[in-house]
This record gives structure tokens, C-alpha cells and sequence, in this order.
């Protein structure tokens, strides 16, 4: 199950982090921008946490942003990929991962943003996606693809790692030494004391310092995407 701490200085530090992003790519209209080639960033959205990983070509135009949105409350993440073409929206592909109730979203777009397939899926009843679904879907992108963009403009950069035995290493292996503010490293601490396995995490780290994000038992360094990868 995800978990977090509820604590106020987090959702403050949310809307810093957001401001930090917004205020660099506002600073950049005026220049060329060039953004990695492969980054991931994230944020705190009203009821979860959004994880983004982007793969861009070499003038910095989206090719695939991944989003995996974890809830608070829900026990349920929807995996979303928006797929991209000569800078343009071509195909979203979105999974929602529950026990009870799975389903899967699927929408493609010709060059003139013209609907070519749209399908919805929910226990083996396949149907058409109503205009406001698809509408949804195409501002989702629009809107994911701004933020990963600002985020990462102004270096607010996903981690992801292991906490066992009051040691964190990352997905990729690294030992490192992690500190969140008290609360969020009271909150950890206890919510990891009585485990004899590993948990795994998920932080921010920006100019403006390391945010938790979110403290999972399954294993999601398993899944973790790659510039080769995605």
C-alpha cells in the first residue's frame, strides 16, 4: 500500500517546488531551453502522487512521458503513457491497476489531431470513449506535459530507492545519505521500524532541498523506466 505523512510543510513545499519550475521555464520563453534527453521529476496532486519520467529527442521535444499517479486513499495507480510524433500528441495509453475493477484507456491521433482510435476496456467490455473522456485525455497531456517540463527546467528530480535497516540506496544501486525535514524523517523512521523487509521511496531533491513523496511495499525499482527503456 502507499503512504505518507500528511504534513502541512509538505503541501507548502509542493506549491514551492511548482513555483521554483514555473519561474525558470517563465524566465526561458525568451531562449532556447535544452532539457535532458531522459529526466524524471514528480509532485504532490490533490488526492496522491504524480511520478513523471520524460524521454526527449535532441531538440529537447517530447517522445514519451510516462505518468504513474499513486493515491492517497485508493487502492488503485494509473499508469499513463503520452506518446509523441514531430511534437505532436499521437497516442495515450493509460492502465488503472486495481484488484477489483482494472481497466485500461487507449486514444490515437492523426496529424491534424483527428480521433483515429479511441477505446476504453473494463472486464472484458470494450466501448468507445465518450468526447468529454477524450477531451480529459488530451488536456491530461497538455497538462503533464508543461510540468514535467517546469520541473525539470528548474531541477525538481525524481529519486527512488531502498530503505532497509536505516540505510537508503537508490534504484540504480547507489548508497545515499538522505535527510527530509523532521517530520517526514520521524514519519519514515516509524513507519518502516517494525519491518523486517525492505520499503521503498520516493523523494524530491530540488535547489530548495528533498521532499518524501511516498513509502510503498512493493518494489517499484523492479518497473523503474530507463532512457533505454521507455
Amino acid at each position: 500500500m502507499n503512504n505518507r505523512g500528511g504534513f502541512t510543510p509538505l503541501l507548502l513545499k509542493r506549491q514551492g517546488l511548482l513555483a521554483i519550475g514555473s519561474a525558470f521555464l517563465l524566465s526561458a520563453c525568451s531562449s532556447t531551453v535544452q532539457l535532458p534527453e531522459f529526466s524524471a521529476t514528480g509532485y504532490i496532486a490533490d488526492e496522491g502522487v504524480v511520478r513523471l519520467w520524460r524521454l526527449n529527442n535532441k531538440i529537447s521535444e517530447p517522445q514519451v512521458i510516462m505518468s504513474v499517479y499513486s493515491f492517497y486513499k485508493k487502492p488503485e495507480t494509473i499508469i499513463t503513457f503520452y506518446e509523441y510524433r514531430q511534437n505532436k500528441l499521437w497516442q495515450v495509453r493509460s492502465e488503472v491497476v486495481n484488484q477489483n475493477d482494472p481497466s485500461s484507456w487507449h486514444l490515437r491521433l492523426n496529424k491534424r489531431d483527428e480521433v483515429i482510435f479511441m477505446q476504453q476496456e473494463s472486464q472484458k467490455q470494450k466501448r468507445a470513449l465518450t468526447e468529454d473522456e477524450r477531451l480529459r485525455m488530451v488536456f491530461a497531456a497538455s497538462k503533464e506535459r508543461e510540468i514535467s517540463e517546469a520541473l525539470t527546467i528548474g531541477k525538481v528530480n525524481l529519486v527512488q530507492g531502498i530503505w532497509y535497516q536505516n540505510t537508503m540506496t537508490t534504484c540504480a544501486g547507489e548508497k545515499v545519505s538522505v535527510s527530509f525535514e523532521d517530520p517526514e524523517q520521524r514519519w519514515l523512521k516509524t513507519r518502516t521500524r517494525n519491518l523486517s523487509k525492505p520499503s521503498y521511496v520516493a523523494w524530491l531533491d530540488s535547489p530548495e532541498g528533498k521532499q518524501l513523496l511516498m513509502v510503498a511495499d512493493h518494489d517499484f525499482c523492479k518497473w523503474e523506466p530507463t532512457k533505454e527503456s521507455l
